[in-house]
């Protein structure tokens, strides 16, 4: 899928982290993962490392930015909702 987008394939890191589920690291083409998502359903983890290789094509969280994620992931919202509310509450 990332080919077809025109999207690099980055380096996967994973790292404790304190406010995110997720970091993009654009220059150095390497996603940065919260631990914590081990404890988060597979189908949640799929919307984080989804939702940091679309910051590859597109910087902030603007509606062209939205609009390519809910064309990939409709339910992307359920997904979050999921992490932000059910799986670990302290985040």
């Amino acid at each position: 899928m990332v080919k077809s987008y025109n999207i690099p394939k980055p380096e996967i890191k994973i790292r404790e982290m304190k406010a995110r589920w997720g970091s993009c690291h654009r220059k150095d083409q390497v996603i940065l993962l919260n631990s914590e998502l081990i404890k988060a359903p597979k189908y949640c983890i799929d919307y984080v490392v989804l939702h940091e290789l679309i910051h590859f094509k597109y910087n902030n969280h603007d509606t062209d930015f939205y609009a390519f994620l809910i064309s990939l992931m409709p339910d992307w919202e359920k997904r979050k909702k999921i992490l932000d509310e059910e799986t670990i509450k302290d985040l």
